[in-house]
């Protein structure tokens, strides 16, 4: 099992936390692991001065993080941990 914080603070969720989550979303179904990932929103991780949406993976904390980095996070961060 895989667990996905994303920030939905004020300023992670002006900086696109919404379609941020949609996309993870559309992922996960994409690839047939719902029952294997689970996705939690978190408020304010304090690190709000690093641009874009703060994600936790696992123990892994990713700051700055735009929608376009979504796919390729997926593929490195999540898919091999799914794996693991």
């Amino acid at each position: 099992m895989v667990i996905v914080q994303i920030c939905v603070g004020s300023s992670c969720y002006l900086r696109g936390a919404p379609k941020i989550i949609a996309k993870l979303q559309e992922l996960v179904t994409d690839h047939g692991l719902s029952n294997r990932f689970t996705l939690k929103g978190s408020f304010c991780m304090e690190q709000c001065t690093k641009g874009g949406v703060t994600l936790l993976i696992g123990d892994d904390l990713l700051t700055g993080v735009v929608y376009e980095d979504i796919p390729d996070l997926f593929e490195s961060k999540i898919l091999p941990a799914l794996r693991s």
